[in-house]
């Protein structure tokens, strides 16, 4: 064990990594509590892991506080309280960052994103075997591809609805278009009714008439609902923009896969920090214990 001199830097040094964890867990979690496109890509799940962290953060602060009491006492019972909340710290913050990972990870696992853009562009799944064509729609019609269809719900009804984030949504959906080279949702001219309702781990939809069931056609066969900016049928699923009125060509095709790999990497990167951070309550541990 430590000598009364080196137990004080220690525990005082302890004190500091935990304010530190504290402060980074409490700001992780609050981004995922707080963007709720998360929640409709991956499902409330994330909602509760981020509550998780910020649950953790708090009370690496007692964590904290115990370091700098040890560190001015050299009380032994602190010591091994001190130890027995870092343990359990170090538990729910493994569990906490691996749920995040194991959850971002879904809709790659769904559906590889490189089948997923094949999946969405028209003239490569137009060139698929009946096979890979039912893979698809049953893609289409899985949890995973809902969520992506309530992101871009969200991101259509921000970027159109009179608000405060009316231009921020919409340059950054007509951007995504733009650089992604796609337009909507979903495979063009493909629409197909889906009147399963959306899972219940989600948020409710966003957009009007689409709230009982996942996918809504147009009467003409192929079409989807019809926009401002697209009138009559529309042969893209809630184009943002000018590019509703595109004829569709072979290379067309729809943005849910970059929506999914986009948040699904923002949150993939919050589980592994979360993760890789736990080597403090480790370190603190293995030291405690030399």
């Amino acid at each position: 064990m430590f000598h009364k001199e080196s137990l004080i830097q220690f525990m005082a040094g302890s004190g500091c990594y935990s304010i530190i964890q504290m402060i980074l867990l409490i700001t992780l979690g609050a981004v995922l509590v707080d963007n709720e496109h998360y929640h409709e890509l991956l499902g409330t799940t994330i909602r509760d892991v981020g509550g998780g962290l910020i649950f953790t953060g708090v009370f690496y602060l007692v964590a904290a506080l115990l370091g700098f009491a040890i560190a001015r006492t050299k009380n032994k019972c602190l010591l091994l309280t001190q130890v027995m909340l870092l343990l359990l710290l170090l538990f729910f913050q493994t569990v906490m960052g691996g749920v995040a990972l194991a959850a971002s990870r879904a809709p790659g696992l769904a559906l590889s994103y490189d089948a997923q853009l094949i999946c969405l562009t028209v003239g490569k799944y137009e060139a698929l075997g009946d096979r890979d064509k039912q893979t698809c729609q049953n893609f289409f019609r899985s949890d995973e591809f809902a969520g992506a269809m309530l992101v871009w719900q969200s991101y259509y009804m921000k970027s159109t609805v009179g608000s405060g984030d009316t231009s921020s949504y919409r340059a950054m959906v007509l951007g995504l278009q733009r650089d992604n080279f796609c337009c909507g949702y979903g495979l063009p001219i493909h629409c197909t009714a889906d009147t399963n309702s959306f899972p219940s781990s989600r948020p409710d939809p966003l957009v009007p008439k689409w709230d009982d069931q996942r996918q809504v056609c147009s009467g003409t066969v192929g079409m989807y609902l019809p926009t401002p900016e697209c009138q009559g049928s529309c042969s893209f699923a809630l184009p943002s923009g000018a590019c509703g009125k595109n004829l569709v060509t072979g290379a067309s095709r729809g943005c849910a896969v970059f929506v999914a790999k986009q948040l699904s990497a923002q949150v993939q990167a919050i589980g592994a920090i979360a993760l890789a951070f736990v080597v403090f309550p480790v370190r603190d541990c293995n030291a405690i214990f030399q």
